[in-house]
């Protein structure tokens, strides 16, 4: 970054020839730096201490060799300067203009990072509801451009994109799976153990249940000794009570004896389970899964358990205490949830109480035969998703709806201007820079979950709080800077992680931004339909829409948690009279431009046609010496807390986005 601020003229020759605002500050450390890498002509290293000092002084989330994102450094080091310039009396910028600001009687001094970097986007907001149109001017110091998913995809008409017509998730564009793979080789690990932990107990469901293993005889107190004269009393009246149906039974008393012998067996398999759970958030399903097939048939059969689930504590605690008669083995049935012995009865028990007193039959083989598939009892999640599923897809329909029949009823100038994005031409294995700016200027549909999130200042009077709306975006050419910084977003949240975007993207040397602006023919079809924001519009075109590339700022890595920044800068005043550099650290290279556009950049820097030859006569006839002719490196060791990953990448307007 510090070596692209350097090579950024006439905004570092000026910073040099006028000096730095206030003594002691960011800019003073800046002046230093830049100083320092113009007098180091042998390429040697050069120690950027000073600021990194300041950076931390007053920004102590820098501190340490945390990794760091180069985007984020590069906005809060050019904010903290431009803060230091209004301190000295220059004038406060809004929406791009210079504002009437505190100046304690001090001569104006301008403040050169927007003078250098600033410019205005005007955004035209339509409303669906009534067609009308608001205009709004904000700054930027630089553009963040969004990867479009797939190459070539492109957006419909009033923003609606292809993820939204079709109902499905967008992806990530151009994730690096197998680095991926790499990266989070600690979490597959776990997650590889836990599946072969899931493949044990679907092999163990599939064979019976071993029988209940005899607990080891242990020393008992009076306690214990009294409940073992309680067992061998009911043992004996068991006896008794089966032998006296056996001599004294009716006719038929053989089959009686039977049905008897097998009812008081299965008493003898029947035991009780209590279980608990602090709330349904915290532990939504208990962890019991149960037989398909026996559920069909109106019983709740055991058939697998839930790793990591309540069941799953209950059988480790009792097996770890000694008492293996009361594991809940495969096959066995559940009979009673909390006195209740209906089928559904149980089931709605299982899903709203907090406490269980479940009975349990076992069978004496401790199986239950073949059990096929298994389910996870439901505690209504399934079912409310599924709900929350149907819901989305009818707002998701009416909103599609909402925007085709919106777009159907507009004049034909607005709806030119809302409608398709248009097809670009482009190789295949790459996404162009262009097409990038195609997408940030496109219509965008302002919707949160396919619901209206837009207050429209005529609609909101007559009770409409709130309506769907599309959103365009135009450079407004008379306020574009002479420094232009595009930030390439190649990391994005995709789920529960972040990916970034290996699809190559093809920089030009030279950029065209006429397409980008807006013209006085878009103005005159939007006018008919505006209601506010159309004082202070600037849109006649400098005398060049065309821009160069002079640097560019490069992460090596395939994660936000690693990675390495190198830089390749023009020392050269032009593309005519270019001297192309790789810095990484303290090592420099001479480069050729071939390899320079092979690199992918993360943040590239453009500079208007002309204005670095003009910025480099201005200073050599200042100094007597030519402006960015040289280049050295930095130490590694000063300057890591900007070498890491894109850990954040901010928006137009802001040092920090939530959306990387």
């Amino acid at each position: 970054i510090l070596q692209c601020l350097n090579a950024s003229s006439p905004f570092s020759d000026e910073m040099l020839a006028r000096g730095p605002p206030v003594d002691g500050g960011m800019s003073t450390a800046l002046n230093l730096v830049f100083r320092g890498l113009r007098a180091a002509g042998d390429g040697s290293a050069m120690d950027p201490k000073p600021l990194q000092q300041q950076v931390v002084s007053q920004f102590p989330w820098f501190r340490g060799k945390e990794q760091q994102d180069a985007h984020e450094f590069l906005r809060t080091l050019l904010g903290s300067v431009s803060d230091e310039f209004v301190q000295a009396g220059a004038k406060p910028q809004v929406g791009g203009l210079a504002c009437a600001g505190k100046s304690d009687g001090a001569a104006t001094v301008e403040d050169r990072v927007v003078t250098y970097f600033s410019g205005r986007l005007c955004a035209a907001t339509l409303c669906w509801k009534c067609s009308r149109i608001s205009l709004r001017m904000d700054p930027f110091l630089d553009i963040p451009l969004h990867l479009p998913a797939l190459p070539g995809q492109l957006v419909g008409a009033m923003g609606v994109t292809a993820a939204q017509a079709n109902g499905e998730e967008e992806p990530p564009p151009g994730c690096d799976d197998e680095a991926s793979d790499e990266d989070n080789g600690e979490a597959q690990s776990s997650s590889s153990k836990k599946a072969k932990g899931r493949k044990a107990r679907e092999r163990a469901a599939k064979t019976p249940a071993a029988p209940p293993v005899p607990k080891a005889a242990k020393p008992r107190g009076v306690w214990g000794a009294a409940q073992d004269r309680s067992e061998a009393f009911e043992m004996a009246r068991i006896y008794v009570t089966s032998l006296f149906w056996r001599v004294l039974g009716p006719d038929g008393g053989e089959e009686s004896t039977k049905t008897e012998d097998a009812q008081l067996v299965q008493e003898l398999r029947t035991f009780e389970v209590m279980l608990q759970r602090k709330s349904k958030q915290a532990h939504p399903s208990w962890g019991f899964m149960w037989s398909e097939a026996r559920s069909s048939e109106g019983q709740l059969v055991l058939g697998g358990i839930v790793e990591d689930s309540l069941v799953e504590k209950w059988n480790l605690k009792r097996r770890a205490m000694g008492d293996q008669e009361l594991i809940m083995c495969l096959g066995d049935r559940l009979v009673e949830v909390n006195g209740e012995t209906d089928c559904s009865l149980m089931r709605q028990a299982l899903r709203s109480a907090d406490q269980l007193t479940l009975q349990f039959a076992r069978a004496g083989g401790g199986g239950s035969g073949d059990l096929g598939r298994v389910q996870a009892e439901s505690d209504g999640e399934e079912e409310r998703k599924a709900q929350e599923a149907a819901k989305k897809q009818e707002l998701r329909k009416a909103f599609c709806d909402g925007a085709r029949s919106c777009h159907e009823a507009l004049p034909p100038a607005l709806a030119d201007v809302f409608g398709p994005q248009k097809a670009l031409g482009q190789p295949s294995d790459k996404i162009l820079l262009e097409h990038c700016l195609h997408n940030f200027s496109a219509a965008e549909a302002l919707e949160d979950e396919y619901k209206p999130v837009y207050t429209c200042a005529k609609c909101s009077k007559e009770g409409n709080s709130r309506t769907f709306a599309s959103r365009r975006l135009w450079l407004l050419p008379g306020n574009l800077p002479p420094l232009l910084t595009l930030q390439l977003k190649r990391f994005r949240r995709y789920r529960d992680r972040y990916e970034k975007s290996v699809s190559s993207i093809a920089l030009p040397l030279t950029l065209d931004l006429g397409d980008f602006v807006l013209n006085q023919r878009r103005l005159r079809d939007l006018e008919p339909f505006v209601d506010r924001g159309l004082e202070n519009m600037e849109v006649d075109a400098p005398p060049s829409l065309k821009y160069e590339l002079y640097g560019m700022c490069v992460h090596q890595g395939s994660s936000m948690k690693s990675g390495h920044y190198i830089a390749f800068v023009n020392s050269g005043p032009s593309l005519e009279k270019e001297r192309w550099f790789e810095i990484s650290d303290t090592k420099r290279r001479s480069c050729t431009r071939a390899e320079v556009l092979k690199a992918e950049a993360y943040i590239a820097f453009y500079r208007r046609e002309g204005s670095g030859v003009a910025a480099d006569a201005a200073f050599a006839a200042v100094n007597g010496a030519v402006g960015a002719e040289t280049t050295a490196s930095v130490g590694k060791e000063e300057v890591e807390e900007e070498e890491g990953p894109a850990a954040d990448e901010g928006e137009a307007n802001c040092a920090r986005d939530d959306d990387p």
